[in-house]
């Protein structure tokens, strides 16, 4: 882990809760409070979970451009209003990449299709094997017995959030580890 010598000056007052309010001016809140460290630290630390309540290195700014209380546009303006581009390049593919992807989707709509049949699946297969929905009601409930799998699930169900690598790292323990659907 990185000790917190390495962060910015300031940084270690950045201790917000995420609680993901949805409106368009929180949003801007939260772009605000980040831009000035979408440069090299966000480059650098990017790849680290802190944990829930040091979300410091990254700019947790999901929920709102899901939700088009944000742009993309607007992120992208901030963001080298604040750096060049040289110094924020990671940030801006990260927005980039999320674009990217987004439109690939909008363009293969059997994508969505295919994985709400493979959910509706998934939940009927659970209803006919009870061991497995236990299994399930314990991961969900923070009860797998994997410490930081655990603490993962109570943050994703208290906070709606999980770091990106956080999201693969609890993926890849549900699935391989876990052997859930």
């Amino acid at each position: 882990m990185i000790s917190s010598e390495n962060m910015l000056p300031g940084l270690e007052d950045r201790q917000e809760s995420l609680a993901f309010v949805r409106t368009r001016a929180a949003g801007l809140a939260q772009l605000e409070q980040f831009v000035s460290h979408a440069g090299q630290y966000y480059s650098s630390q990017k790849n680290y979970d802190f944990g829930p309540k040091q979300r410091r290195n990254v700019s947790a700014l999901s929920p709102w451009i899901r939700h088009r209380l944000i742009t993309e546009e607007e992120v992208l303006n901030a963001t080298l209003a604040h750096h060049s581009l040289a110094s924020s390049d990671k940030f801006v593919q990260e927005i980039f990449w999320r674009s990217y992807f987004k439109g690939w989707l909008e363009e293969r709509p059997s994508i969505w299709s295919t994985y709400q049949k493979g959910l509706a699946d998934a939940l009927n297969r659970l209803e006919k094997d009870r061991a497995m929905a236990t299994n399930v009601q314990d991961a969900v409930s923070g009860r797998s017995g994997i410490d930081g799998f655990d603490k993962w699930a109570l943050e994703l169900v208290e906070k709606g959030y999980l770091h990106n690598h956080a999201r693969m790292w609890f993926a890849s323990i549900w699935i391989f580890t876990l052997r859930l659907p």
